[in-house]
Order: C-alpha cells, then structure tokens, then sequence
C-alpha cells in the first residue's frame, strides 16, 4: 500500500510575526530625524508666539482680588482704553489675540479675569439660571477695573468696552448703567438684546457665522435704528449720537473661533477708530498667532512618537495581536451605547428628585455635573464589562471529566486578559507610576505652558488642585472603562472614535433632558479636539507597554484637570 505524504495542519497554527518593511538601524535614524524636526517646530513656532509682545510694554496689576493685564502700545496711546471681558468659562488669556491686535494699533488694551474664572479666587455668585445676581456681580467687577484704569490715568482718558458672550451682557448692561462713560462697544457672540436705540453708545455686534442661534439677538438690536429689516456689514445710525449700530456674522467660525477671526479684529479696529474720531487704520496689525499655537500643538504631537518609541514591553500579552478576535457586535454595541443612553436619563431622574446636592460636592458651575456623567458612564459601562466577562469564562468552562477514582477535577477558570493586566500592574508598579506621570508631564509641558501663555488658564490657583483630584477620582472608572473597551483584540475598528460619539450623543441628550446645562454646547468641541489628541497618546502608550492602565491614569488626570480649571468657582 503506497502512503502519501501528509500535509502539517496549520488551520490552527499561530500565525508567523512579520518582519519588519525598515532594518532596525534605519528605523532608529527616521525616528531620531522626526524628533528632531518636531523639536525644531516647535521653537520656531514658540519664537513666532512671542514675537509680537516684543514692541508692546505689557503689565500685570492686581485690584481687590481681580488679575489684570495692560497691554501699551509702542506709541502713545490716542484712543479709548478698550476694557476687554472674556466670556463663561474663559479666561483673560482667551482674549488676548484683540489686545494685541489693539495694543499694536495705538490703543491700550485691558483684559482681566471675572470672579470665578482664571486666576480670580472670589467665587461667582448665583447659579446658571440666576441671571440677575450674576451680572450685578460681573458689571461691578468691571466698575473696579474701570476705576482702576480711570485713577492711574491709563488711556487718554476715555472707554470703550469689548466683551465676548457672558462678558458681552455685562458690557452692554454696564455701559447702560454708565452711557456717559463709555465711547463705544462690541458684543462678541451676544445672547442679550434689552437694549434702547440710543443706549448703549455705539454697538458692534459681531456673531460668528456657524451660531445659528445667536444671529437673531444681533439684528433685534441693529433693527432698532434701520428704517427696515436689519441686514448685517452695514451701519446704521450716527456716531455723534452715540446711535450707531452695526452687525457682522463673521464668516467659517463659532463661539470659540469667533475669537481669533482677522475678521473680528479688523471690524473692531475699524469700529473704535470711527467711534473715537481716529482715522481709518489703513494696514492694522492683526493677530494670526492661533496658526503658530496650532503649529506648536502639531509639533508636539508628532514629538510624542519618537519620545515614546523608548518605552518598554511591561507584560508579555500582545497589545496589537497579529489576528484580531472576532467582534461579538450585539455584546460590543450594548456596552458602548447602553451607557450613553442610560447615564443622561438616571442623572436628569436624581436632579429632578434632588437626590444628590452636587453643587456641594464639587462647587464649580457645569464642571460638577460633567465629572458626575463621566463617573456613571463609566460605572455603567465597567459593570457591563464584567459581566461579559463572567458570562464568557461561564461558557468557556469545559464541562468537568469524572477521573476514575471517581473525583471530579476543579477547573481552573482565569480572565487572561485581567490576570496578564494585574501581573503586571504588580510587578512593574514603579515603571507604570512613572510613565504615568511622564505623560501627563509631557502634556502640561507641552500642551499646557503655551496654553497658559497664550489661551486659556491651564494652571489654576491652588485653591482648585483639591476639585481637580475630585473629578478625576470621578472621571477614571470612565477612561478605564473606556480603554478595556476600546484596546481589547476583540474590539472593532474604530472602536475609540465610535465610543467618543456615543459619548458627545450622551452629553447632547443630557442638555436636552436639563436645558439649564446649555454651556455644555460650548464645551463639547474642546473635549471633541481633547479626545483626538488623547486618544491617540493612549492607544501608542499601549502600543509599546501592554498596559492600559497608564493611558487611562493619565488621560483621567489630564480631563479632571482641565475641568476643573475652566469652570468657575461658585459659592
């Protein structure tokens, strides 16, 4: 009988690692090259960042608790000193890009930080919904600055004031209070409209052309003193007077973007110019240091790659299998939208019913009920998980064999990937603590200095670490939650983008639930833009440890605090 040869069954072999496409020498040599080049983005761009501060003497100043910052021009000032308010959850930082761009035009700029906000400790009066205490606190803050303005004799003398959102009502109801003291104003992304033709002086309205539901409030004020329907890029009224009003919808931008807009700059210029007597400025100095702040984060971003390709395998499980496992989907969708659907609709059920005082808990407006949605979403989806777990190791528990001495033999049931996750957590505890914090310290370095410099109040006064830790003891059983299920072989493609989604649909479905979280509309791009940078730095981290645990740690520790950064303090 002739025997064949028989072919080895492979239907069950590991696949081979493939080689890599580069040697490991010329891998080494683009890595340090792109490094380099990163590095070197980043000082340019940081030089083109503080370049324009060069000619401008800039001071910082301090009134019964309020941080100011005066920007004079290289020449002497022959304009209004422009008193400059940054909106809810802002900071002076966030307006800088129009007192440079007033400063270099001849004109003293002044941007300072509301009660609440930046480096202001006094906390802010009044809820959300209580308006009316609110502003009579923001417009006698702006009464301090202003009189500390008027008694160091800064400016020729005269005001005008600019505010952006929150600080634009209080502009506009401060210079109604105060119609004599004010040559003009512009209102940034306004939603208040109780205005008379006359009073205040002088409105420019600028609305970026992407706030749908701003645009209205703009032209109710310009209709005032057209002879028919208000159209925008006209003025209409009189200068003399003090009845001018004119609106723009800045074009391509939104409540943030609104901010950094040639186009703002060059209308307001051209506004005070008019308002003050000044001629036109024929070629204003505008401030474009937005594109070098994004070149910067850019560079940065790229940096990380080469920074992190020295990191060490921690534990001997795969991060990126050579055969992903099969996406159990209606396991997998339940965990990622259940969570999104459930959390929005049991917070609005212990709001409605006061269950739970949150506003004593974590004492800063919107950022308190954000941190509590994060922790449930992440309880939620973390027992989700393991119940899943419990379930698939039930089912994958071989059924017991009778030995013949008649005993049944114990199974032995382990979570491989839990098991391999504590292993090493336990045993590379010190290498975990500090690539933690080598993460979260490249990001404060990285992202949060030029932030601080030039946008927005990244490091806040001590009185907030103790928030910051509040929120991220709530906000990490989300981000662990969210990596086991997002990293896992058996995780689809584009798990991470799709999880974010569920999460921003999450929030929106919150403020449609409780209207009064509407500045959650204003936040969610950033925490959009957050998780596209993050996310990224987390999914490398475990690209190269096959530990989750640091990427969530830190992403946890970078969101709570940011959060609790921005938000205002209240009493």
């Amino acid at each position: 009988m002739t025997s064949t040869p028989s072919t080895p069954d492979t239907s069950t072999a590991a696949p081979a690692p493939k080689s890599p496409l580069l040697p490991r020498w010329l891998r080494i040599v683009l890595t340090g090259l792109v490094g380099l080049l990163a590095l070197a983005g980043m000082g340019y761009a940081f030089a083109q960042l503080l370049a324009p501060l060069r000619p401008l003497q800039i001071e910082t100043d301090q009134i019964e608790g309020v941080p100011l910052t005066i920007f004079h021009g290289a020449t002497t000032a022959s304009g209004p000193a422009v008193i400059i308010a940054h909106g809810f959850s802002g900071s002076q930082q966030l307006m800088f890009p129009f007192a440079l761009a007033l400063a270099h035009n001849g004109y003293t700029a002044v941007t300072f930080d509301f009660p609440g906000h930046g480096q202001n400790t006094t906390p802010l009066q009044g809820s959300i919904l209580e308006r009316e205490q609110r502003y009579a606190q923001l417009t006698t803050t702006l009464d301090q600055v202003i009189d500390h303005i008027r008694r160091r004799e800064i400016g020729d003398g005269t005001f005008a004031l600019l505010g952006h959102s929150m600080g634009s009502e209080a502009v506009l109801r401060y210079a109604q209070m105060h119609p004599n003291a004010v040559e003009a104003v512009v209102a940034i992304s306004t939603g208040y409209s109780a205005v008379t033709p006359d009073n205040p002086p002088n409105v420019l309205l600028l609305t970026g052309q992407m706030e749908f539901a701003l645009q209205q409030f703009a032209l109710e004020i310009v209709e005032q003193v057209s002879s028919g329907p208000g159209r925008t890029g006209i003025t209409y009224g009189d200068f003399r007077t003090g009845t001018a009003r004119r609106a723009v919808f800045v074009p391509w931008v939104e409540h943030i973007g609104v901010l950094f807009s040639p186009v703002s700059q060059r209308e307001t210029l051209a506004w005070l110019d008019s308002s003050s007597g000044r001629s036109l400025t024929t070629d204003p100095y505008l401030d474009y240091r937005v594109l070098w702040l994004g070149l910067f984060y850019l560079a940065a971003f790229v940096f990380f790659w080469p920074l992190s390709a020295g990191f060490r395998r921690l534990t001997t499980t795969p991060a990126q299998p050579a055969v992903r496992a099969q996406v159990r989907w209606v396991w997998w969708i339940s965990l990622a939208v259940l969570p999104a659907v459930m959390t929005p609709i049991i917070l609005w059920l212990v709001q409605e019913n006061e269950v739970l005082p949150i506003e004593q808990l974590l004492p800063i407006l919107v950022g308190g009920p954000l941190a509590l949605h994060f922790a449930l979403y992440g309880v939620l989806t973390a027992l989700g998980l393991c119940l899943r777990w419990l379930i698939t190791v039930r089912m994958r528990r071989p059924k017991p064999a009778q030995s013949s001495s008649g005993a049944v033999p114990t199974p032995q049931v382990t979570g491989q990937g839990v098991t391999m996750g504590i292993q090493a957590h336990r045993q590379h505890l010190i290498a975990v603590l500090a690539l933690t914090l080598l993460v979260i310290g490249y990001v404060f370095l990285t992202f949060g200095v030029p932030a601080q410099l030039f946008l927005l109040n990244y490091f806040p006064p001590l009185r907030r670490v103790g928030i910051a830790f509040v929120v991220f003891v709530a906000m990490l059983p989300y981000f662990l939650a969210d990596e086991y299920l997002t990293r896992g072989s058996d995780a689809p493609h584009g798990a991470y983008a799709i999880t974010k989604i569920c999460f921003v649909l999450s929030l929106v479905l919150a403020l449609i639930l409780d209207p009064s979280l509407f500045f959650l509309v204003i936040v969610t791009p950033l925490f959009i833009l957050y998780f596209m940078v993050y996310g990224p730095f987390s999914r490398r981290v475990y690209q190269r440890t096959g530990v989750i645990m640091i990427g969530a740690v830190a992403n946890a520790f970078i969101f709570a605090w940011i959060i609790a950064a921005i938000f205002p303090l209240m009493r």
